[in-house]
């Protein structure tokens, strides 16, 4: 098994094209007699975007998912963040907002994507894995995008999904509940950057609170040293008041921003895989149906055909039990240790701010 990680800080760019440093270890396993330097030694390559797309597309393609839930592969999404950043800071002398945290969240969600694919029982054995994850040379790069006949796909299997009654009434109520997680999923994580959007415009907005009552206080106390000291220490609070809350919002993007938007494409891996199965448990009903009514002659022809889509279906629903499982699993132990981690830096960072409040107050009560 590979632990995988990439550091924002290994993150290059040459001209328009941007590397990511990903840094690679394998895993000992407990039954292993003797270590071995392959284990032992960490692998570093450089990867652009296209070339996580190339693995998923591999992944996709070259394996049987019938009952697989693929982890999705992250929209390159840093570009996008910083503008809409700008934007909303209104303040041109800002010309580098959130391009750190950008880049630190493009690394966190493809670290995610690449640390699910290492730890599947199934994907991690796809020559492809070890290939991206230890090969110096760059693999084939391709443009990845999805056409219109994907689109028209899609919406066919969608209603051929929705109207078909499951052969198990489990997979019928785990189809409604991830259909209904979908669009929760998605709520929750709009929800969520509404939430930090709105506290990034109260920073800027405490910037220029800041700046103006610094000031208007020199321009009102003159030569009052006194008095000028007593404004500076409330325009110093707004400011601590401000990279607070822009360090929050930073670190909650970073963590918890990061797990609902990932798990929001998760969840419509999982209704893929369902959509996949309810389509072969079709084609298996279909060719049951044309076996019962074959005539003599066609009987043996259809009789294979209703055996193979039989064994695809029963296969895929084998499988999609035990991805239903382990999806439900890490999604638990994901947003347990993130919600974790959220509420102790909201109490750490209450805590500080209260501290340095208090201090200015006492300050100010001390020039009365």
């Amino acid at each position: 098994m590979w632990i995988i990680s990439i550091p924002d800080n290994g993150v290059s760019q040459k001209g328009d094209k941007i590397f990511y440093c990903i840094k690679s270890t394998k895993k000992l396993d407990t039954y292993d007699s003797e270590p071995c330097d392959e284990h032992n030694h960490e692998i570093c390559v450089m990867r652009q975007y296209k070339d996580f797309q190339w693995l998923y597309h591999h992944l996709s393609t070259g394996n049987d998912i019938g009952g697989i839930i693929i982890p999705p592969i992250p929209d390159k999404l840093g570009s996008r963040t910083l503008e809409t950043r700008k934007i909303m800071a209104g303040l041109r002398q800002r010309i580098s907002i959130g391009e750190i945290e950008a880049t630190a969240i493009d690394c966190k969600k493809l670290e995610i994507f690449l640390n699910k694919i290492a730890g599947h029982p199934y994907l991690a054995q796809d020559n492809h894995v070890d290939c991206f994850l230890t090969e110096q040379e760059t693999p084939e790069r391709f443009s990845f995008k999805k056409g219109f006949f994907d689109n028209v796909l899609k919406s066919i299997v969608d209603f051929r999904h929705q109207k078909y009654k499951d052969r198990e009434p489990a997979f019928q109520q785990d189809r409604y509940v991830i259909n209904n997680a979908c669009m929760y999923w998605k709520n929750v994580n709009q929800s969520f950057s509404q939430v930090i959007q709105s506290r990034r415009k109260v920073a800027v907005a405490l910037i220029i609170l800041a700046s103006n009552v610094v000031y208007i206080g020199a321009e009102i106390a003159g030569n009052m040293s006194t008095e000028r000291k007593l404004i500076q220490s409330f325009g110093e609070c707004l400011n601590f008041c401000r990279k607070s809350i822009d360090a929050a919002c930073d670190v909650n993007e970073i963590n918890f921003g990061v797990i609902l938007d990932y798990y929001a494409d998760y969840y419509e891996e999982a209704k893929e895989m369902l959509y996949r199965r309810t389509i072969r448990m079709i084609d298996y009903d279909s060719a049951l149906r044309a076996y019962e009514k074959a005539k003599p002659r066609y009987q043996e022809s259809a009789d294979v055909k209703r055996k193979g889509t039989k064994n695809a279906y029963e296969q895929t629903t084998e499988t999609a039990k035990n991805e239903l499982k382990r999806f439900n699993f890490a999604r638990v132990r994901d947003l347990r240790d993130t919600l974790l981690k959220f509420a102790e830096f909201q109490l750490a960072a209450a805590r500080n701010c209260c501290t340095v409040i208090s201090d200015v107050l006492i300050t100010l009560k001390d020039y009365r």
